[in-house]
């Protein structure tokens, strides 16, 4: 090979070399473009409201709240397992009143939630919550 040739080939060689900095520079462009995109969506995201909670605390009822409301501790007990409420035990008056004032609002709050971010797929099911 002659010199002329070895010169015309570094030409070409430095020629792709620019050539793959130019290609290298615009895919690492297009990718941070990319990655600012996807993390302001983000940010966007993380700022909306997951559900509006309801604006004041749950409204605890007492024992004679319940027997006005039910009737008896009987009633109560029957009310809390439609409900879906289990105890591990008998529970007393304070615990009922507790439980089924709590399941009011989990009730508000998830009401409130499907409402916000509602899918068709979720019909016709049960969910169950354990608080431990």
């Amino acid at each position: 090979m002659g010199k002329k040739r070895i010169t015309q080939l570094l030409e070409e060689l430095k020629e792709n070399q620019l050539q793959e900095l130019h290609n290298s520079a615009a895919i690492y462009t297009v990718a941070q473009v990319a990655v600012n995109v996807l993390q302001q969506q983000s940010l966007q995201i993380d700022e909306q409201p997951i559900a509006a909670l309801p604006a004041n605390t749950p409204k605890l009822i007492d024992k004679a709240e319940l027997l006005k409301q039910y009737g008896s501790y009987r009633a109560c007990r029957q009310a809390a397992k439609k409900r879906g409420i289990k105890f591990s035990r008998t529970p007393s008056w304070e615990q009922l009143a507790a439980a089924l004032s709590y399941a009011d609002i989990f009730q508000q709050i998830i009401k409130s939630y499907v409402e916000t971010y509602p899918h068709p797929k979720l019909k016709g099911i049960t969910f169950e919550i354990n608080i431990k």
